[in-house]
């Protein structure tokens, strides 16, 4: 998930607000591991580029989708992706995965997705970001930097 910040505010204000926002659950910042920033350039159409920083924060929570309360102005659904399926995925060792798919209604229904489902990117952000994952769930706490 992801957000804008508004103005006069800072990561302290903005990420706590986009989670309520987009996912229906309160965090605070302290909950929120920040990883870094990543400056990120996306090309729309010849000549139309959006320039982004990106603060990124890992939450660790254990939740179930069902338990989300997601805003259908804000996203679709969510899916549930496994850290090591996703690996796979986005390394190119599988093409596509199965995965569940809960929509902002609350129904949930496995769907095939690919890098082609995801916003392309040419730093291998998912794969970078899935790795950081694996390495924090592995108990490894040391240079978490994306």
């Amino acid at each position: 998930m992801g957000g804008h910040y508004s103005t006069g505010e800072d990561a302290a204000v903005a990420g706590p607000r986009e989670i309520q926002e987009e996912l229906g659950i309160d965090v605070c910042f302290g909950d929120l591991l920040c990883v870094g920033r990543r400056i990120f350039v996306y090309c729309f159409a010849p000549g139309i580029k959006e320039y982004e920083f990106q603060d990124v924060f890992l939450l660790r929570r254990n939740i179930c989708p069902e338990q989300l309360m997601l805003q259908p102005e804000e996203l679709d659904g969510t899916i549930e992706l496994d850290v090591e399926k996703g690996i796979e995925l986005f390394s190119g060792k599988t093409l596509r995965a199965q995965v569940p798919f809960t929509k902002t209604g609350g129904e949930t229904a496995p769907v095939s997705i690919t890098i082609d489902d995801f916003v392309p990117c040419l730093d291998k952000y998912y794969l970078k970001l899935l790795l950081l994952v694996q390495r924090y769930v592995n108990g490894d706490r040391e240079h978490l930097l994306i």
